[in-house]
């Protein structure tokens, strides 16, 4: 067996170990934001901007996918790393700021490459697949405020930082030496245009709002709880019960035990549970309805997000629609900030992820049933 034909075998588990890296490396900002709030003397206007810098980062970094995707994907992880050393350097808060946009960026570009790589590899299966790469993604974020709890103990942020940057470079090492693209995805990538008349308008808004809704709980939620109890193993639970809701959601989903239902009904149950996590959270400030409500949302969560990109690719392969869906993971973290810093209350500010998880709701009842099917 040459090495190239063991590389090839290994593509799909180094793939799968990236992605769930970029659910650690999205993960680690809300993570460790009580941290980041003292060391950096942030307040919660300051700390939604810094979700926006990243999200919107990201959402940039889709755009960056042209031609090869194995190519982007090693722009990508160089990039994560640049940018994670950036983070980790001592230097001025807007050094900081910018390293965070371009970590987004990077991520953005990573993210989107393995998506396409793995989906053009498993065409007949896009859906499955899909939700496969989330379920390994919403693992790696649901150990990540465990696994940032744990590291700020022995080790500081600038040092959480750097390891990731050692991750991303290895990847990228490897990315760079053994994946390779499919030449008629390849051919077909490069001539994408920035149209939206591919999509249904109600589809094209609906993407927007489930990673808005993510991004702010999985952002906000550890300091939420903290605010409200203080002690450091309930603002890790707070993380790991909205994570942990989100991988136990996809791997169910992921297994054939719900097939009998339709895509759309999953859809729609799953944001009426998003709506009652939500309107749980801010019920109460107690850990008896903060932990459940934070479980409820990310439960809910998980398979929409895999179901409605696998809808959308079915009708274009065209990247634009993750910058599209990243946009909502920019402005709803930061508007939620924006609100809490306003009205001196995160809890007022949680209003904007729930009013979008009411949006998501609505919209989700006038889904079309299925998409056409993508060309190869």
């Amino acid at each position: 067996m040459t090495g190239l034909t063991r590389a090839a075998r290994l593509s799909p588990a180094m793939l799968y170990l990236g992605f769930a890296a970029t659910g650690v490396a999205v993960a680690l900002p809300g993570a460790v934001l009580p941290a980041l709030l003292r060391q950096w003397s942030l307040g919660d206007g300051q700390a939604g901007f810094l979700f926006f810098l990243g999200w919107a980062g990201s959402s940039v970094g889709a755009l960056l996918v042209r031609g090869s995707r194995a190519r982007s994907l090693v722009l990508g992880c160089l990039l994560i790393s640049l940018a994670a050393v950036g983070v980790a350097a001592a230097g001025p808060v807007w050094a900081r700021f910018a390293s965070m946009a371009a970590l987004g960026v990077g991520l953005g570009v990573a993210m989107t490459s393995i998506s396409l790589l793995r989906a053009g590899r498993n065409a007949a299966r896009r859906g499955r697949e899909l939700n496969r790469l989330n379920l390994v993604w919403a693992a790696g974020a649901c150990l990540c405020p465990s696994l940032a709890a744990h590291s700020l103990r022995i080790a500081n942020v600038r040092e959480i930082f750097s390891g990731v940057a050692a991750f991303f470079l290895l990847l990228g090492l490897w990315t760079a030496l053994f994946e390779r693209d499919n030449a008629r995805v390849v051919a077909g990538a490069a001539g994408w245009t920035f149209s939206l008349a591919a999509w249904p308008l109600a589809l094209v808004v609906l993407i927007v709002l489930p990673g808005g809704v993510e991004s702010s709980i999985g952002g906000w939620a550890a300091t939420y709880m903290q605010r409200a109890h203080g002690a450091l193993a309930t603002t890790v639970s707070a993380g790991t019960c909205f994570w942990g809701g989100l991988l136990l959601s996809r791997a169910l989903h992921s297994t054939r035990l719900l097939e009998f239902l339709t895509e759309r009904s999953v859809v729609r149950h799953s944001l009426g549970i998003v709506a009652l996590g939500s309107l749980l959270l801010i019920a109460s400030g107690s850990a008896l309805a903060i932990l459940p409500g934070v479980f409820l949302i990310g439960f809910g969560l998980g398979p929409v997000y895999p179901l409605l990109l696998a809808l959308v690719l079915g009708y274009s392969e065209n990247p634009l629609i993750f910058t599209i869906a990243g946009l909502g993971s920019a402005f709803l973290p930061w508007l939620t900030g924006a609100v809490s810093a306003s009205a001196s209350s995160l809890r007022l500010g949680l209003l904007v992820p729930l009013a979008a998880s009411l949006l998501m709701l609505a919209l989700g009842l006038r889904l079309p049933h299925r998409s056409p099917a993508a060309a190869p």
